[in-house]
């Protein structure tokens, strides 16, 4: 028989909660539950497996009901379902009394409850089935499948030294949901003893695991809920009978966790590191990235990612931070030299931005002199010469870091007057897209005008014969009728009834076929209108289509137009962001360096 497998589902949890997409985190662990049942529901199986933890909590029966519709799909599909230590079994849980609309068998229950008294089961408790270890038996598949629910939030004994294979000719399978400290803890020894089941479906571990040599495998989860599930997570697809037994996963989730280590040197350039991060996450930009920053000895500055985590999902950046280097302590001691004293130059200078140049120049001293992270080393004091040598380093490299960064800039200007011209070239077509857009309206409105008007010449058309068949019926009808009524009673006075009723009715049969005459004679004269009308209305209705292409083609390249207007303009903005950021830090950097020293 064919299964499917799934555990620790979580419907309700809502991790990274504190995240700009942690808000949408919950609904999309329920997405992805759901389009893994319409994905069986495509491709059937005859049992699905959840083993445990299917809700984050004890669920409501407001909850139960909304995930019993879902599973409703399934008709031909038999669901086994243990919980586990987060939607466990608790006295008053109303798992235990819910009636399933859906083929949910819940073990350990009293009963296996339906909504639906009269749909007979096809698995039904044998006689070894007990409270703590439940059992379900398929006549049609030969098969039993043994269960162990958790009644509490946590479950330190264990159960495997209690179960039993009852009948070895039959397909055995086990569901349960253990391996932590707290819940049904096991050594995979004690799992070596069930090797007689076909089939050990396990819960609670959130990666994929299996044990092929036990017959045993954990899913995982369906959707990664922490860090610290990171790799691919779905369902495990599997086939079991008595000769044969395989077991995949099949990857389903929405997004995955990752963790990226990136290696940097006193070398790395903040925005080559950035670049680094960037063609990684690029990879799946879905996924959710725990980022470490490795350093080397002799790295200690500080790496700015905003940019990455403005782009991405990034839960976590470690490393980013370097040196931090107590400038007055390092001031203090290397009073007398020219350390110390052109820490105490820039911070007497009026320049609003000396605490941040104090910070560069000390952070750069410590690095030149020492090139350890030992903040206490910032206390000591450095000899005369080695400073000089130092600042005289430190200074160059600042000098050549402006150059750099003036050249940066103005490559940005002649940058910005490229997108600035593009961004004339492709203008602004806002009003042309909203002009364009009620033409295209207008145009709908006439099709669905033309539309129905040729929807009802047949019905017109129908009318106006039925009006002409009655022209001339109705007449005659009238007739008639006054002629029945005025010489009824003399022809039954006169005993002349029969012949009076044979004229009565050779009038009204020549009535009948002047009817047919009329209905067929206007049919055949008047239906080729009907065509030439249809024809013309088609005829309109491809006209407008027409029109409406032509339009919706204009529409396009309007809409292509704006985007790039709209493109080249924030590129502009970007540049302007950049470059004041460069122009900050060439006022810092010449801070240091014009400020009177050596």
């Amino acid at each position: 028989m064919k299964f499917a497998h799934i555990a620790d589902v979580h419907l309700g949890a809502k991790p990274d909660a504190d995240k700009p997409w942690g808000k949408f985190r919950d609904k999309e662990i329920y997405d992805t539950f759901t389009a893994f049942i319409d994905c069986l529901e495509m491709e059937p199986v005859d049992f699905l497996f959840i083993t445990g933890d299917l809700f984050d909590h004890v669920p409501t029966e407001e909850e139960i009901y909304a995930v019993d519709k879902i599973l409703f799909k399934l008709k031909n599909t038999n669901i086994i379902y243990i919980t586990g230590e987060a939607d466990y079994l608790k006295k008053d849980a109303p798992l235990w009394s819910y009636a399933f609309m859906s083929n949910v068998y819940l073990l350990n229950g009293d009963e296996f409850n339906r909504a639906n008294k009269s749909v007979a089961l096809e698995g039904e408790r044998p006689s070894y089935a007990d409270k703590i270890i439940d059992c379900v038996h398929f006549e049609k598949f030969n098969l039993d499948i043994y269960g162990i629910c958790q009644f509490s939030s946590e479950n330190q004994r264990n159960d495997f030294d209690t179960i039993t294979i009852h009948n070895q000719n039959n397909i055995n399978i086990l569901l349960v949901h253990a391996g932590g400290e707290k819940v049904e803890p096991f050594a995979w020894e004690e799992v070596y003893r069930l090797k007689n089941f076909d089939y050990v479906g396990m819960g609670h571990i959130h990666n994929y695991q299996e044990k092929p040599e036990y017959k045993t495998y954990y899913p995982g989860s369906l959707e990664p809920l922490s860090i610290d599930e990171q790799g691919a997570h779905g369902y495990i697809k599997g086939y079991v009978d008595k000769q044969i037994m395989s077991a995949k996963l099949v990857p389903f989730s929405h997004r995955e966790y990752t963790e990226l280590n990136f290696d940097v040197d006193e070398n790395t350039v903040n925005s080559k590191l950035v670049s680094r991060i960037v063609l990684n996450c690029e990879e799946n930009s879905d996924n959710i990235y725990k980022i470490n920053i490795r350093r080397s000895k002799k790295c200690y500055e500080d790496f700015d990612l905003s940019e990455v985590e403005k782009k991405y999902k990034v839960l976590e950046v470690n490393g980013a931070k370097g040196l931090s280097v107590n400038s007055n302590l390092l001031m203090l001691h290397n009073n007398d030299n020219i350390l110390g004293q052109h820490i105490r130059r820039l911070n007497d200078s009026s320049n609003p931005y000396k605490k941040d140049a104090v910070e560069i120049y000390s952070s750069n001293m410590v690095v030149a002199l020492w090139g350890v992270d030992n903040l206490e080393l910032t206390m000591m004091a450095a000899d005369e010469g080695a400073a000089k040598y130092a600042h005289r380093s430190v200074i160059s490299n600042i000098k050549n870091e402006i150059e750099y960064l003036q050249s940066q800039i103005d490559k940005n200007v002649e940058k910005k007057e490229d997108y600035r011209q593009k961004s004339e070239k492709y203008k602004d077509m806002t009003g042309e897209i909203n002009s364009t857009n009620e033409k295209i309206n207008a145009i709908n409105l006439k099709i669905d005008d033309v539309s129905f008007r040729d929807s009802q010449i047949n019905r017109i058309f129908d009318l106006k014969r039925l009006k002409m068949v009655l022209l001339f019926v109705v007449p005659v009808f009238v007739a008639l009728a006054i002629y029945v009524m005025i010489t009824v009673a003399p022809a039954y006075l006169n005993q002349v009834f029969k012949p009076w009723l044979i004229r009565v009715l050779i009038v009204l049969l020549m009535d009948v076929v002047l009817g047919y005459l009329v209905y067929k004679i206007y049919t055949g004269t008047q239906s080729h209108k009907k065509v030439e009308e249809h024809s013309d209305n088609q005829n309109k209705i491809y006209e407008y289509e027409k029109d409406r292409e032509k339009l919706i083609y204009k529409l396009s390249e309007y809409e292509i137009n704006n985007e790039k207007h709209k493109y080249f303009l924030d590129e502009i903005k970007n540049l302007d962001k950049k470059t004041e950021e460069m122009d900050r830090n060439i006022k810092i950097y010449k801070l240091i360096t014009d400020t009177e020293g050596v």
